[in-house]
């Protein structure tokens, strides 16, 4: 049912220490910045009485998370990208049994790692936004995941992007001079394997929401409690930090744990199998950012892998 074992990803997450620091680090610091600008734009809502009454609060303050997240989108869109590359790069080796450094060299080895399959950043969004793209469409394309699940909106809330992630992954196993053309392959394999995948997708990320929540409710008196400080917050803001905590604490440290879980599983389910042509072609008659992967895996040239 699961096709992964939770004792190895419970062993590669533990070595990814490093990793998840600097994890920590910066989706703290995201949550912090998202913070505090419901708090300014809640504050100036109600200083300003846009609308009256407690609709100032709710409109300032969501008005201000907008904009702090589309503002954090772009000055961290590069950031937290390379982030999910290192991350997906130390589970494939781990699970690999490749030898992994810990410390301050481990966030080195995955960077170097990442840049010598994937290029450089530019291409790293590139290849990662094609795929995404791509992944999308599986759920429709494929058969046999049943109705809902074929919906590509339901599919990828679903799967929470561990398809993409699991795509990129073998992209990063496969090794050949040609990042593009894993890819593609991936995508493929990935169709044609897509009821145990996405059904596993599914499963290990409901697991992921689930201690989601649990961190959200364990933070949730304390939160509650420090909101108290200020009477002018309420019981409102000692929920919302609870959680945006949660979230952070959810992309720093369970989606390592989920990723290294349905890596296992998508090695097991591919095992010993080979691209199908009757599923490329589904893919390129219904995807054009699926030929347009294929078109970049045919101009690729190993040079472009290079470090800028």
């Amino acid at each position: 049912m699961w096709n992964f074992s939770l004792l190895k990803a419970l062993a590669v997450w533990g070595r990814l220490a490093p990793l998840m620091v600097v994890r920590l680090v910066m989706f703290g610091l995201v949550a912090l910045v998202l913070g505090i600008a419901i708090g300014l734009g809640a504050w100036i809502g109600i200083r300003f009485q846009l609308v009256g009454g407690t609709a100032d609060a709710v409109l300032g303050g969501s008005a201000a998370f907008l904009l702090a997240a589309v503002a954090l989108a772009i000055w961290g869109r590069a950031r937290l990208q390379m982030l999910r590359s290192q991350l997906l790069a130390l589970v494939v080796d781990l699970v690999d049994g490749v030898r992994v450094p810990m410390g301050q060299g481990q966030i080195a080895h995955a960077r170097s790692a990442v840049a010598a399959r994937f290029g450089s950043s530019s291409q790293l969004w590139a290849i990662h936004r094609f795929v995404r793209g791509v992944a999308g469409k599986v759920p429709a394309v494929a058969e046999g995941v049943g109705p809902l699940m074929s919906m590509p909106l339901l599919g990828r809330l679903a799967s929470g992007g561990l398809v993409t992630q699991a795509v990129l992954a073998h992209a990063y196993r496969a090794r050949p001079e040609n990042a593009w053309e894993a890819a593609h392959d991936g995508l493929v394999m990935s169709t044609q394997n897509a009821r145990d995948l996405l059904g596993t997708a599914g499963r290990i990320n409901g697991v992921g929401w689930l201690l989601t929540l649990t961190l959200f409710l364990l933070l949730l008196p304390p939160f509650v409690g420090l909101a108290a400080l200020w009477p002018a917050a309420g019981p409102t803001a000692g929920a919302i930090a609870a959680g945006l905590a949660a979230l952070a604490l959810r992309a720093a440290l369970i989606q390592p744990l989920t990723l290294a879980c349905l890596w296992q599983a998508f090695l097991r389910i591919t095992a010993g199998q080979e691209p199908l042509g009757e599923w490329r072609g589904r893919l390129t008659q219904v995807s054009a950012p699926f030929r347009d992967l294929g078109d970049q895996a045919v101009g690729w040239s190993p040079d472009l892998a290079a470090v800028p």
